[in-house]
C-alpha cells in the first residue's frame, strides 16, 4: 500500500461496498466486505441488438453507435432499397427513402450529415446523396461510377477509394461537400474493401483484387502507403475505429466469418472477441473515428440482426426477451393485465372457450378465480388484485357489455361496458380506467371509435377515437393514454389526455394482433407486433417506434402484459395453441469489477 501511495499520491481506501460511479475506474480500494482489493477496469464486448426494420445488405452506413443511419442496399432476391433506418442507441426508427435505390455503395459522416455515393442500380452509379437527418438530397456525382468501394470521413471532407468500375480500380476521389476531385491513387486495386477514419487518416484494407486480399493501406490526406497487412484474406469486411485504433469486423473467406480484428496503427491482431452471428457486406456505425463503440447490422444473407461493441468500463447487459414459466391452459385471445411479477391471463379460446383465469408470479403460473362467462376477446385492465375485464364473444348469445371486478381470488359482475364489443384497447386502473374501440357489431367494417371511462363503479363517454377500429391495444393511465394498430387502423397511434384524442408516431408495420406492455406509460411501451411468421416487436417513445429485441418464438394474439423495462407475453398461436410465456427485460449497464489477485 505504501508503494501505492507514493505512486498516486493517496493510499487505498478501506470500502463496505464496491463505489457506483465511472469515476473508479482505474482506482484501487480494498473492500472488507469481501475481504478483497477490487477495481474497475474497461473490457470490450460484443452484445445483441434491436434488428432492422428491413432486413439488407451492401447498404450505406454513418454515424455513430447513438445517433446512426443504414440506408439503401439490397435486398433479396438480387433487388434494390432505397430505405433508410435511424439508430438512436436502443432500436431502428424509419427514415425517408432515398431518391435512387441501388446496392453495393459506401457511406460516412454523421447522422444529420451523411453521405451515400456509388453503388449499383442496372449498372454501375456515381450519384451522391447527402442525408440531413431527415431527407436525402442529390450531391456532386463522383468522377469515377462504380460499386463496391470504401470511404471514410466526414460530408465536408470525405474520401472514396478503390471499388469496381469494372475493372477494380485504385482510383481515390476527395468530396468537400459539393464536388468530387480526383487525388492519388490506392497502390492496389480492388473493391470489397472496407475503409474506416477521417479524410486525412484514412484506412483502406482487405476486398478483392481478384483474390481475397490481406493488404491494408493508410491516407494521410496526400498519399496511399502500406500499412501491416491483415491477418486473414477477407473481402466484404466491414470497418471502424481510426487509423492508429482500426478495426475488421467479420468478412468473407470462403464463407461469412465472425473474426475481429484490431490495429494499432501498423499491425493487425486478432481479438478473441467474435460476432456472435458470421456475415458479409454488413453496415458498420461508429464511424469517423470511435474504437470505443460501434454497430454492427444487416449483411450477408439479407439479415435484420444487430450487435454492438463497446470498449467500457462498464458491462452492458442489452434488452432482451428470456423464456418464463409455461401457461397451464394454452390458449389465445386472452384477456390480460398487470405486472410481470404479478400478471393475469382470463379467457380466450384453448380452441373451445375458457372462463379460466391463470396467475403469474415472475416464474410460474398458477389458477385463478374463474370468470363468470366463458369469453374470447375479453379486454382488461388494473392490477393482478385489482382488475377489470370487459366485453368478450361467445357464439351465443355474441357479443357483451358485461364488466367485472378482480380482486385476485374472484370475479365480481358490476355495471356493464357502454357498448356491447370485444377486443377493445384498454389501459389504467380499476378507479381510472380506459376502454377503446372494439369490435361491436361483427358485421363489416366491424369497428367502433367509442372511448368509456371508467371511475370503480361507472362507465361514462370520452372522446371517441379518430379512427375507429378492433384487436386494438393500449398502454398508459386514462389520461395520458396511447392506443396502438387494429384491424381498420394499421400503423396508426393514438393519444389520450384525458379528454380528446391526437395523432401519435405510426408503428414501423401494420399489424393487430400482438400486444402491448399495458402498464408501461403513454411515451414508454413495449408493441408486440408478432406473428406466427414473425417474432418482431417494436418500442415506443412518445414520439416514434423503434425496433426492439425479437421474441424467441413467434406467435399472435398472445397477451401482453408489464413495462416498457419489465415485460410479459403469454400464450397466443404459433400457429398452435401455445403455453409459451416470455420476458422482457430492458437494457442495464453496471461497472466492471474485479478483483486484484497475485495469479
Amino acid at each position: 500500500m505504501s508503494e501505492y501511495k507514493t505512486i498516486f499520491g493517496k493510499a487505498v481506501k478501506a470500502l463496505a461496498s464496491d463505489p457506483t460511479d465511472a469515476g473508479a475506474e482505474g482506482q484501487v480500494w480494498y473492500n472488507t466486505t469481501t475481504g478483497s482489493f477490487r477495481t474497475v477496469l474497461s473490457s470490450g464486448a460484443f452484445s445483441s441488438a434491436a434488428p432492422l426494420a428491413t432486413a439488407r445488405n451492401s447498404a450505406a452506413s454513418f454515424g455513430t453507435q447513438t445517433a446512426g443511419v443504414i440506408g439503401l442496399g439490397g435486398t433479396p432476391p438480387g433487388g434494390n432499397s432505397a430505405a433508410t433506418e435511424e439508430y438512436n442507441g436502443s432500436g431502428w426508427s424509419t427514415g425517408n427513402n432515398a431518391n435512387t435505390a441501388r446496392r453495393y455503395l459506401s457511406g460516412f459522416g454523421i447522422e444529420t450529415a451523411g453521405v451515400a455515393c456509388g453503388g449499383y442500380v442496372t449498372t454501375q452509379s456515381n450519384a451522391t446523396e447527402e442525408y440531413d437527418g431527415t431527407s436525402w438530397t442529390a450531391g456532386g456525382n463522383l468522377n469515377t461510377a462504380r460499386h463496391f468501394l470504401a470511404s471514410a470521413g466526414i460530408l465536408t471532407a470525405g474520401v472514396a477509394f478503390g471499388g469496381n468500375a469494372p475493372p477494380f480500380t485504385t482510383a481515390t476521389e476527395e468530396y468537400n461537400g459539393t464536388a468530387w476531385t480526383n487525388v492519388n491513387s490506392m497502390s492496389t486495386a480492388r473493391g470489397y474493401l472496407a475503409g474506416t477514419g477521417i479524410q486525412t487518416a484514412a484506412l483502406g484494407f482487405g476486398g478483392y483484387a481478384p483474390g481475397n486480399s490481406s493488404a491494408t493501406e493508410e491516407y494521410d490526406g496526400t498519399n496511399w502507403t502500406a500499412g501491416g497487412n491483415l491477418n486473414a484474406a477477407k473481402r466484404n469486411v466491414s470497418g471502424g475505429g481510426t487509423l492508429s485504433s482500426g478495426q475488421a469486423f467479420g468478412g468473407y473467406t470462403t464463407a461469412s466469418i465472425t473474426s475481429f480484428e484490431e490495429y494499432n496503427g501498423s499491425t493487425w491482431s486478432n481479438s478473441p472477441l467474435t460476432l456472435a452471428t458470421a456475415r458479409n457486406s454488413a453496415g458498420s456505425l461508429g464511424q469517423p473515428g470511435s474504437e470505443t463503440a460501434n454497430l454492427i447490422t444487416g449483411g450477408s444473407g439479407t439479415t435484420s440482426l444487430t450487435e454492438e461493441y463497446n470498449l467500457s468500463a462498464s458491462v452492458i447487459t442489452p434488452a432482451a426477451w428470456s423464456a418464463g414459466g409455461a401457461l397451464g391452459t394454452a390458449r389465445d385471445k386472452a384477456g390480460s393485465f398487470g405486472l410481470q411479477t404479478a400478471a393475469a391471463v382470463v379467457g380466450g379460446e384453448t380452441p373451445a372457450l375458457t372462463n379460466a383465469t391463470e396467475e403469474y408470479d415472475g416464474s410460474s403460473w398458477t389458477a385463478g378465480g374463474t370468470y363468470p362467462t366463458a369469453f374470447l376477446g375479453i379486454t382488461a385492465l388494473g392490477t393482478q388484485t385489482a382488475g377489470v375485464g370487459f366485453g368478450g364473444y361467445v357464439p351465443s348469445p355474441g357479443y357483451t357489455n358485461q364488466t367485472n371486478e378482480y380482486d385476485g381470488s374472484s370475479w365480481t359482475t358490476v355495471n356493464n361496458y357502454s357498448q356491447t364489443s370485444n377486443f377493445s384497447g384498454a389501459c389504467g386502473t380499476l378507479t381510472a380506467g380506459l376502454g377503446f374501440g372494439g369490435d361491436n357489431t361483427g358485421v363489416s367494417p366491424r369497428n367502433t371509435t367509442t372511448t368509456a371511462e371508467y371511475d370503480g363503479t361507472n362507465w361514462t363517454a370520452g372522446g371517441n377515437l379518430g379512427t375507429g377500429g378492433y384487436i386494438i391495444r393500449g398502454a398508459g393511465i386514462q389520461t395520458a393514454a396511447a392506443a396502438v394498430g387494429g384491424q381498420n387502423r394499421g400503423s396508426l397511434t393514438e393519444e389520450y389526455n384525458g379528454t380528446s384524442w391526437t395523432a401519435g408516431g405510426a408503428p414501423l408495420s401494420s399489424v393487430s394482433s400482438g400486444g402491448t406492455t399495458q402498464a408501461g406509460t403513454q411515451d414508454a411501451f413495449i408493441y408486440i407486433s408478432g406473428s406466427a411468421a414473425s417474432a418482431s416487436t417494436q418500442k415506443y417513445d412518445g414520439t416514434a417506434f423503434a425496433t426492439s429485441p425479437s421474441l424467441a418464438t413467434g406467435r399472435n394474439a398472445g397477451s401482453g402484459a408489464g413495462t416498457a423495462t419489465a415485460g410479459l407475453y403469454a400464450g397466443g398461436r404459433e400457429p398452435a395453441f401455445s403455453t409459451k410465456t416470455e420476458e422482457f427485460t430492458g437494457e442495464t449497464t453496471a461497472l466492471n469489477y474485479k478483483t486484484i489477485t497475485t495469479s
